[in-house]
Order: C-alpha cells, then structure tokens, then sequence
C-alpha cells in the first residue's frame, strides 16, 4: 500500500510539473515545440520501457526469484557484486531498462550490495561509450577514466552492503 501511494505521489507531482510547463510554454509560444520533443522522446523511449517490463514480469513469473537470491543475494558477498557489476556493464539503453531491471533485482532478493553495483556499473562503465571516447578524447583519456573508475561499482556495493544491508527493501 505504500508503494503505491508513494508511486501516486510521484504521478501527481510529474503530472503539476507537467501540466504547469505546458502552461508556461503555452503563453511563451512553445507548446506546440515542447510537444514534438515530447512526442520523439517518447517514440524513443516507450519501446525500451515494454521490454524492460516484459523482463521485469518474466524474472517474476518465471520464479527466477530463487536464482538472484542465490546469485546476487547478501550473503553472495564480492562474487555477486562482481556478477552484478559486470550485468550493470552490459546492460544497454537508458535509465528507462536500467533501472526497471535494478528495481527487479532488489524486489527479488538481490542483496543492496549487488544492486548499487549494478546500477553504479551501468553509469560508469558504459562499454559501448569507448569507441566514441576514443575517437573524440583519445586513448591516453580512456586509460585514465577507465584505471579512475575500475574499481567503484565493487567499492560502492561493499560499502552499500556494509552500512545497508540491514535495511529491508
């Protein structure tokens, strides 16, 4: 019951925010622009957003429950963290598939440890990113970046499991 007051919370407040940009837009003479953007996001983003829900609903029907409890669980320690860092990599797309999926995870047993480090992976180890960084920042820049940030999708799921894994998500 929670969640979903706190899901209609954030629904009325996207929805105000909506509502009263739209009008600001409206007497600036941008509505019509700030639709369009709209409208292409949306094209954009919507079919990303059905295949994360579909992997969301067969992670749960499928009763894979069991298997991320065992793979990526608290008590999996640096092996799931380090599993969950690598998905975090690989995982492609936006926020839209990456955080349906984090979410998944949490709701299915993943301990908090494997989840910050899945989503802390998808954000700074973007593998696809590479050819465009070394085409534009060179490959001096991308052995900077990638020894500056090798190791903090593990050092952020030990620390999130060591100060939270007591919290029940």
């Amino acid at each position: 019951m929670q969640k979903q007051r706190t899901m209609l919370a954030t629904i009325i407040v996207m929805g105000v925010l909506a509502i009263g940009l739209s009008v600001y837009a409206y007497t600036k003479g941008f509505l019509s622009d700030g639709l369009n953007n709209a409208f292409e996001l949306g094209i954009n983003v919507i079919p990303a957003l059905i295949f994360a829900f579909i992997i969301v609903g067969m992670v749960n029907s499928l009763g894979l429950v069991n298997n991320v409890k065992s793979i990526l669980g608290n008590d999996t320690g640096i092996k799931g963290i380090g599993i969950a860092s690598l998905g975090g990599m690989l995982t492609p797309g936006s926020m839209f598939v990456a955080y349906p999926i984090a979410g998944t995870l949490l709701k299915s047993g993943a301990g908090i440890g494997s989840v910050v480090a899945y989503v802390v992976a998808w954000s700074t180890w973007q593998w696809l990113r590479i050819p465009f960084e070394f085409s534009f920042l060179g490959w001096k820049f991308v052995l900077v970046k990638w020894c500056c940030i090798l190791m903090l999708p593990v050092i952020s799921g030990l620390t999130a499991k060591l100060l939270f894994s007591w919290v029940d998500f």
